[in-house]
């Protein structure tokens, strides 16, 4: 199963979660299985979401989609950060 690795900092966190969760439809529908948010510890303006899909083209084009972006500026995003596609290669989701 490809997972996206994604960094992020925002302005304010609850607004960013509201966000955030509003778009569960979008991922569904791009394949998303589960997501993993995290906050950093020391820095609460860095998020870092895990998130897994069954369909990395179907991923792909929700990450680089339109309504995504607009979602970014919705939810105070200050920087998108970095995307990173991992494949995971001990677990239950090895190829």
């Amino acid at each position: 199963m490809p997972h996206v690795l994604v960094h992020q900092r925002i302005g304010e966190f609850d607004r960013w979660k509201e966000v955030f969760d509003s778009l569960g439809p979008a991922r569904s529908a791009a394949s998303c299985r589960s997501t993993a948010v995290f906050r950093n510890w020391e820095d609460p303006h860095e998020v870092v979401v895990l998130l897994e899909f069954d369909d990395l083209a179907r991923a792909r084009e929700h990450m680089g989609s339109a309504e995504l972006r607009v979602a970014w500026r919705d939810a105070g995003v200050t920087d998108p950060g970095t995307r990173t596609i991992l494949d995971a290669v001990i677990g239950g989701g090895a190829r």
